[in-house]
């Protein structure tokens, strides 16, 4: 069924997306400060204009179909368009805001900020969840194509449909066993080339930019074992003679639940950072932006 722009009412996407949100046709109704019948007849206007339910009714409250789960990205994408242009999106009730959010933050950014987030979800916005998936080099086409809402990575986006945001350095340290036999404080770097080292998969591994940093300073290093994740290295490094370089906030979140040794770099490396990146089409999304706030703010209150 064709749709014409001139006969869909601006006024009907915004209660599409507050049903859609909150789920619920009264908790819609309330959000938007109207009646529920009015909810209700601007639902059934919608409906007739797309030729969908939309929504189908269930013990929770309603259901989206297939229909309405395609059109709420592109349906907030053109609300927080048009609120950027005039001053802000619609505000957003979240003791009933209702939404999944899909993001990807790395492994070292994860203990440390987002129990901070989810106590503020769990306080604030109850009936928000948050879906945490594993991050790759081809991140930013989840970004672009709406399948990813924010990702959290240290390797920035240059392009312009893709917001970059710096959310904090990180610098990086060695660890070892404790009382490491080959190790001598301070670690220097003939030891640190002599030693083996335990490192990520090449595809992650390379989005630190350390091994490009080492080859260009001449500092050897020899990988005897590679790991799938991050969180494998400090059990790894605690029951073997292995070394690895990880960022500082991870080491020291690791610190007193391994017997660890943390030692600094022996030689200098270029400051690096992790960011957070959206689609700038979700700029003024209310929803999506209260979720980078929290992220925002949990990461200025980590130690």
């Amino acid at each position: 069924m064709s749709v014409k722009l001139k006969n869909v009412d601006l006024n009907l996407l915004v209660i599409f997306e507050a049903i859609y949100s909150t789920g619920n046709i009264s908790r819609a109704s309330e959000r938007l400060g109207m009646s529920q019948p009015a909810v209700s007849n601007a639902l059934a206007r919608l409906r007739e204009l797309i030729g969908d339910p939309l929504f189908v009714r269930t013990a929770r409250g309603v259901d989206p179909s297939i229909k309405a789960r395609e059109l709420i990205t592109p349906v907030r994408e053109a609300l927080g368009l048009i609120g950027r242009h005039l001053d802000t999106g619609p505000e957003i009730d979240l003791s009933t805001y209702k939404r999944l959010f899909r993001i990807i933050i790395l492994d070292v950014l994860e203990p440390i900020i987002m129990p901070t987030v989810v106590n503020t979800l769990l306080a604030q916005a109850p009936s928000v969840d948050i879906e945490c998936v594993q991050g790759d080099a081809q991140f930013h086409e989840g970004i672009k194509n709406g399948t990813i809402d924010v990702a959290c990575f240290s390797f920035p986006v240059d392009t312009t449909d893709i917001v970059v945001q710096t959310l904090c350095a990180a610098d990086f340290v060695i660890l070892s066993r404790q009382n490491h036999p080959g190790i001598e404080q301070p670690l220097d770097l003939e030891t640190f080339g002599r030693l083996p080292h335990i490192a990520i998969g090449g595809g992650l591994r390379g989005l630190t930019n350390i091994d490009r940093n080492l080859l260009a300073r001449g500092v050897p290093r020899r990988i005897a074992y590679t790991a799938a994740k991050l969180w494998s290295i400090p059990a790894m490094v605690e029951r073997t003679n292995l070394v690895g370089i990880v960022p500082r906030r991870f080491a020291r979140e690791m610190a007193g639940n391994f017997a660890l040794d943390v030692h600094e770099l022996p030689f200098e490396m270029p400051e690096q950072f992790i960011y957070m990146m959206w689609h700038a089409n979700r700029e003024l999304d209310p929803g999506h932006k209260w979720l980078r706030e929290s992220i925002t703010r949990a990461m200025q209150a980590s130690p």
